[in-house]
């Protein structure tokens, strides 16, 4: 009987350090699809207001229609965005915007730098927008070697929910393009541009 408890305690010890494994920046290196986009406010205590919540599901897969992060194992990477839904065009000379392009084919290439700093479970990352740099930090509320979610407060008490699926330890290539409706929201990560 002593050993069947010795050998249960060593099993369970073994999954519970099997489980706990350690995540540094190296645990992002590929590429990711968003696969939904959750925004929503949150109230005094943190706690998600109900009636706040949006939601936007994307193909992780779709180079043609979604938001893919590739991270790099040089701590740098990009954001392509070809879920867009119109493109703003700014004058120049004013630096107002002269007008839209509506449903444009094509895809947004945002370079970034970024860390992981495990004792806070943040994600930091670092967006060249071209005209402004700006810092995010993401908490990795969930992470594995297939998935990982994090929750961005790019507002004080509006939260960007992201839910991200490995596609590869690489870039990919499309197929087809059908629009999907994009989600604006200033300031957020993947839609504050």
């Amino acid at each position: 009987m002593k050993k069947l408890k010795l050998l249960a305690v060593l099993a369970i010890g073994a999954l519970m350090f099997s489980s706990c494994s350690k995540i540094d920046y190296k645990s992002f290196v590929g590429t990711w699809g968003v696969e939904k986009i959750d925004y929503y406010n949150i109230d005094y205590a943190g706690n998600p207001i109900a009636g706040s919540m949006e939601s936007y599901d994307f193909d992780p897969n779709s180079t043609d229609n979604g938001i893919q992060l590739i991270f790099r194992d040089n701590k740098k990477g990009e954001m392509r965005d070809s879920a867009i839904d119109s493109l703003a065009v700014i004058d120049e000379e004013t630096g107002e915007i002269d007008h839209y392009i509506v449903c444009p084919d094509t895809v947004m290439v945002y370079p970034f730098v970024y860390t992981y700093d495990e004792s806070s479970k943040s994600l930091y990352m670092e967006m060249d927008y071209g005209d402004r740099i700006r810092t995010f930090r993401m908490y990795i509320s969930n992470f594995t070697d297939k998935s990982f979610i994090y929750e961005n407060e790019y507002i004080k008490d509006y939260v960007e929910k992201a839910y991200l699926k490995r596609i590869s330890n690489t870039t990919s290539k499309s197929a087809s393009r059908e629009m999907k409706k994009h989600p604006h929201k200033p300031g957020s990560f993947l839609s504050g541009r």
